[in-house]
């Protein structure tokens, strides 16, 4: 009979250490003060981008040929690199300028005991957004956060809001245009980032801040 004991140690030590991300809160939403309700998880976003692609692939004939088992496994993913790093935003001035290294070997280390570099690939494949399922994942992650930024537009306290976030240029210009909430933020920062349904369920969501 064969013996699987050391393939065993191998998933059990991947599965802990992933599922960290479970308990691990996405840091943005403490910068935004959001308010009475429980912040999501990492793994929470995770399952987002998740159901939020299988929901566009199976209601967009623009994407019935795109290989959502890869983009599954893209997004199954891209946010591994936090069970090490952490969730570094985009305020996080000194995090950002180090992250895509940072990400890199956290990646290599999670990934050391795998008898394959195909998730390593995959990963690599995110960050280049070159081929046609990894720009589908990455407009799955942005619009994903600009969704669930919708989901708590009643719960920003701005009163309280993080005072890097106001200092921060970008936000000053989106101020300045007249945006009043941080869901409105996210989604002015994003829409340029999407093309196709992408553009026309984030043009819907606008229309849903507006009405």
């Amino acid at each position: 009979m064969e013996n699987h004991n050391e393939e065993c140690e191998k998933v059990l030590k991947f599965y802990f250490l992933s599922t960290k991300l479970k308990n691990t809160l996405r840091t943005g939403w403490k910068y935004w003060a959001v308010e009475g309700v429980r912040v999501e998880s990492i793994a929470e976003h995770v399952f987002g981008t998740l159901m939020l692609a299988v929901s566009i692939y199976s209601h967009s004939k623009e994407y019935e040929d795109i290989d959502i088992e890869k983009v599954a496994l893209i997004l199954a993913l891209h946010e591994t690199e936090e069970i090490l790093i952490g969730d570094i935003t985009m305020f996080d001035y000194d995090g950002v300028k180090t992250k895509k290294e940072a990400g890199r070997k956290a990646v290599l280390e999670l990934f050391k005991d795998s008898e394959t570099d195909k998730f390593l690939k995959l990963i690599e494949e995110f960050e280049q957004g070159e081929t046609k399922e990894a720009k589908f994942a990455y407009m799955c992650d942005k619009l994903e956060a600009d969704l669930q930024a919708y989901i708590y537009r009643d719960n920003f306290n701005m009163s309280k809001v993080n005072p890097t976030c106001l200092k921060d240029e970008r936000i000053k210009e989106m101020i300045k245009k007249g945006l009043d909430r941080p869901d409105k933020f996210f989604l002015d920062s994003d829409k340029g980032k999407y093309s196709g349904v992408f553009s026309d369920i984030a043009n819907k969501l606008e229309k849903l801040e507006r009405d």
